[in-house]
């Protein structure tokens, strides 16, 4: 199971169909979301939820209700809200790493829940021990691929 940062839904929810065809970072968003759409089993947190939220409504107001509509939609995707230990956690390893206290909260949250992946466009995740960034490897999927001619048909309607 990997973990979804709020960069992926963020990314893929401020872009158009074309943009998306133009950007390989913004296919790559859309793809990890349409993979736990099709069945791959994802977590995330409340606290990217609401990230996200915040940011929609600041920025791009218009796509809230289809971020929501969305979310219940991808029933594969296990949203958990972080415990006050997780909290109390990312205060302790605050400073440690180039991660904002979110981040450190919902790494405390993947520790919790024995998840070592995470889907995240955020580099900071990079130099976290015993975590993995998932990005660069989804290229070579043959699904990725088959996401990207899906993109095509899409902007040519």
């Amino acid at each position: 199971m990997r973990f979804v940062d709020s960069t992926i839904f963020i990314k893929w929810g401020q872009a158009t169909i074309a943009e998306a065809q133009k950007d390989e970072n913004i296919s790559l968003c859309g793809y990890i979301l349409a993979k736990i759409r099709d069945g791959e089993e994802a977590l995330t947190s409340s606290l990217v939820k609401d990230e996200v939220l915040i940011w929609l409504s600041r920025y791009k107001a218009s796509r809230l209700g289809d971020f929501i509509r969305s979310l219940t939609a991808l029933t594969h995707l296990k949203i958990v809200n972080p415990t006050f230990e997780d909290q109390l956690e990312s205060t302790r390893t605050h400073g440690q790493y180039p991660l904002g206290i979110s981040d450190l909260i919902n790494l405390s949250i993947m520790k919790r829940l024995g998840v070592r992946e995470i889907y995240s466009m955020d580099k900071g995740f990079d130099g976290i021990p015993d975590v993995k960034r998932i990005l660069e490897e989804l290229r070579i999927e043959s699904g990725y691929s088959e996401f990207i001619t899906t993109l095509r048909r899409k902007a040519s309607q």
